[in-house]
């Protein structure tokens, strides 16, 4: 017993060690699959495939194209995806399908002009799975089309987000995943989804975290306040805000949680 105890002894040390250096990968894997959504899926998938090569970042603006009627590939955002979509099968078609003469044939949607240099290319070979509707999850949320909330109160809390820029942190629609250094998943949390649930529950901590940058739950626990002090992008303090105008963000993310980030009906 007494010459089989020292292997022990640091066989256990070994595996606390390789436990204590995993540790980290762990907790940041099991919160991205955690927090996972269609929207913040679809748009690292779209990056991934190159969408943003031709559309431009997030599909804001389209690369020159001196043969296309507008002389750019079309953007995904101010309407543009109007004269060459009309709906969710209309998207699939597209990504699936490209600038193809069956796709450009089909009444309702608009095709490409053939002097235009820029081809829409077929995905079908490279999608997977739930690929394909996690894109359109995104192109909706990324250009629009999966419309304002139609309460007024969320609406302006939509615009209020616009405005103050609150999707360049929260990604787009708030669906949330942009990178965090330091922060205890790696990632900046979204408006909805488990991580937002797991940060904030109920009003007077989304007021709170708003208008002071953080919460005391969190910011007088010893662990969870080692791991905000180390991250890099830190919450802002929005203290001039009126408590109307955090009524209508509330009521805002309240929306994106029926909806799925604006993707389903609620």
């Amino acid at each position: 017993m007494s010459r089989r105890a020292p292997r022990f002894v640091v066989a256990s040390l070994a595996l606390l060690l390789l436990a204590l250096l995993a540790a980290p990968w762990l907790v940041r894997a099991y919160w991205t699959v955690h927090s996972s959504n269609p929207v913040r899926r679809g748009v690292a998938r779209a990056r991934g495939l190159g969408c943003f090569s031709c559309h431009g970042e997030q599909g804001r603006s389209g690369i020159k194209d001196p043969g296309a009627l507008d002389l750019a590939v079309p953007a995904w955002s101010g309407g543009l995806y109007m004269m060459y979509v009309n709906n969710d099968d209309d998207i699939r078609r597209y990504i699936l399908n490209g600038s193809t003469p069956k796709v450009e044939s089909r009444e309702g949607l608009a095709g490409r002009p053939p002097e235009a240099a820029v081809a829409m290319p077929s995905f079908r070979e490279a999608l997977k799975g739930r690929d394909l509707e996690d894109l359109v999850a995104a192109f909706k949320v990324l250009s629009g089309m999966s419309g304002l909330p139609s309460d007024s109160a969320e609406e302006r809390g939509y615009q209020l987000a616009r405005t103050w820029g609150c999707f360049s942190c929260h990604g787009p629609g708030g669906a949330g995943g942009l990178p965090n250094p330091g922060s205890f998943t790696g990632f900046i949390p979204g408006w909805y989804g488990a991580d937002f649930r797991d940060l904030v529950r109920g009003k007077e901590e989304f007021t709170t975290w708003i208008r002071e940058g953080g919460i005391p739950r969190l910011t007088r626990n010893p662990l969870s306040a080692h791991f905000i002090r180390r991250q890099r992008v830190l919450m802002p303090r929005y203290r001039n805000l009126e408590s109307e105008q955090l009524d209508d963000l509330w009521a805002y993310v309240r929306w994106l949680e029926k909806t799925g980030g604006g993707v389903r009906a609620p």
